[in-house]
């Protein structure tokens, strides 16, 4: 469902979900899908499915308006505007019961891809905007500009929250793709944290390989910068082995791998273990996504205390003929750029 670089959107209807009005604002009308809509939709579609921060997550059992509204359109399509009100009006429900909610439109689209029908639902969080307004006064035309308050989020910006929901099957993995980029403040985290995936979606938020081996990443290098930020030679051999497991190895093993790095000193292996545990990551061996891996570790980003950056691809700081990093014995490295015969600056 993630990596896919166009769909074809077959069907797509908008709600107007006013927070001011007591009821949702339903059209018994699809949207005519002309060359622009189709471009603006797909555009969305494709961002969301390929952002990082999207989860697989799993409907829970029972009775679930989202899960059954999409089993009704996937059985019968001529049930899509009806079943997509239903779809509008449980989203509406739960942005009323938030006051940290915005109001939006829904769009709920069926489209196809990879020879698959899923179901996009779309929240299109209101977008300030500004417009120009013509008129005649005095026989003499007037333009100016005027700001337009419910405008709909470009192709160029990110949705919020947005689900992709394929054909249910019982015993599934999983049932969809949720992004939900909000952010959390105050006392009003939990409420607001939970709304579109508990009290509009009902479904659970899944961990997969590709979550395991981000977190897996990052929280080795969180715990490299607060552990061993005054060893920069053990921080370097931290970060090249992480990078190592995860190009070469197939699956990691937390408790060999701190063996490998941390030798006999079992508290270092057992504070490393600690922060990943905190971090969220519970499992002790899971699967790289060598996928992530491809696409995430291509180039790295050295930076200094001193105000240096480096880019350059994995295998360059690899390549000892290219770059090195030489301790001088008093804490700190000489790092040099070796071989260089032609130099430009931007």
């Amino acid at each position: 469902m993630r990596n896919i670089d166009a769909v074809i959107v077959r069907k797509a209807i908008i709600h107007v979900l006013d927070k001011s009005a007591d009821a949702p604002i339903f059209t018994d009308y699809e949207q005519e899908i002309i060359e622009d809509i189709h471009e603006f939709l797909e555009k969305h579609i494709v961002k969301a499915l390929e952002d990082e921060e999207n989860r697989k997550a799993k409907f829970r059992a029972g009775t679930t308006v989202v899960k059954d509204a999409c089993k009704l359109i996937f059985e019968n399509e001529e049930q899509f505007v009806e079943a997509s009100k239903l779809i509008a009006n449980q989203l509406f429900k739960a942005m009323k019961q938030n006051n940290q909610v915005s109001s939006a439109d829904l769009v709920v689209c069926l489209y196809e891809a990879q020879e698959q029908n899923y179901i996009g639902i779309l929240k299109m969080d209101y977008k300030k905007s500004f417009i120009h307004n013509l008129e005649f006064l005095d026989d003499k035309l007037k333009i100016s500009i005027m700001p337009q308050s419910i405008g709909l989020p470009n192709m160029g910006q990110r949705l919020q929250k947005c689900a992709f929901i394929r054909e249910i099957e019982e015993g599934g993995d999983f049932d969809l793709i949720l992004l939900d980029k909000q952010t959390y403040r105050g006392d009003d985290e939990g409420e607001v944290a939970q709304f579109f995936s508990n009290q509009f979606l009902n479904c659970e938020i899944l961990v997969d390989s590709r979550d395991k081996t981000k977190l897996f990443r990052q929280s080795a290098e969180k715990w490299t910068r607060k552990n061993l930020k005054d060893d920069i030679q053990k921080a370097q051999e931290v970060r090249e082995e992480v990078a190592a497991a995860l190009k070469n190895d197939i699956e990691i093993d937390v408790e060999k791998f701190v063996i490998d790095v941390f030798g006999k000193d079992v508290d270092l292996q057992q504070n490393f273990i600690q922060q990943m545990t905190q971090d969220g990551l519970r499992d002790q061996q899971f699967d790289i996504d060598k996928a992530w891996v491809e696409k995430r570790m291509k180039r790295r980003v050295i930076k200094t205390d001193t105000g240096i950056e480096i880019k350059a691809g994995y295998e360059d700081f690899d390549d000892k003929m290219k770059f090195e990093m030489l301790p001088q014995g008093d804490g700190t490295v000489d790092i040099i750029i070796k071989n260089v015969r032609r130099i430009s600056e931007r």
